[in-house]
């Protein structure tokens, strides 16, 4: 569908231009959180984040997922679920074929090395060359530091 495929492009031009320099894997994980839902509301279509996939993890057992990012634009587009995720989670992708079969469109936010997530008929991928940072100890202490 030409909408779903400029809806991928321009949500990979807002990606693309995200500054993470600074900030750490889930500083990172949040801000392309925050950067796509303050594009879709703009847009003036509804933002859901942790919105809940049902996803069959085999024929006879149901398993409930969650995607990071449910936009739903309205009729007649379909809802678009989002996972952004800084290594390779093959479950990720598991619960967008998912979406994608439920009739929405899907893409798979992939940032933080240099592996490529793949190609997916069903899956949009927007591949980040974003670097990650792990906080580090000192930091997540909390401690003061004085310097004599």
């Amino acid at each position: 569908m030409a909408q779903d495929q400029e809806f991928t492009d321009t949500l990979a031009h807002v990606l693309f231009g995200i500054d993470t320099r600074r900030l750490t894997t889930a500083a990172t994980t949040r801000a392309i959180t925050r950067a796509i839902g303050r594009w879709a509301l703009a847009q003036g279509w509804g933002v859901r984040t942790e919105a809940r996939v049902e996803v069959p993890a085999n024929q006879n057992i149901a398993q409930l997922g969650f995607v990071d990012v449910l936009v739903s634009r309205g009729t007649p587009h379909p809802e678009v679920a989002i996972e952004i995720d800084s290594t390779d989670k093959p479950w990720s992708v598991v619960k967008l074929q998912h979406a994608a079969a439920a009739g929405m469109h899907a893409i798979w936010v992939r940032w933080g090395d240099d592996a490529w997530a793949g190609v997916y008929d069903d899956v949009d991928v927007i591949q980040l060359r974003l670097t990650r940072r792990s906080q580090t100890r000192h930091a997540a202490s909390g401690q003061q530091t004085f310097w004599a």
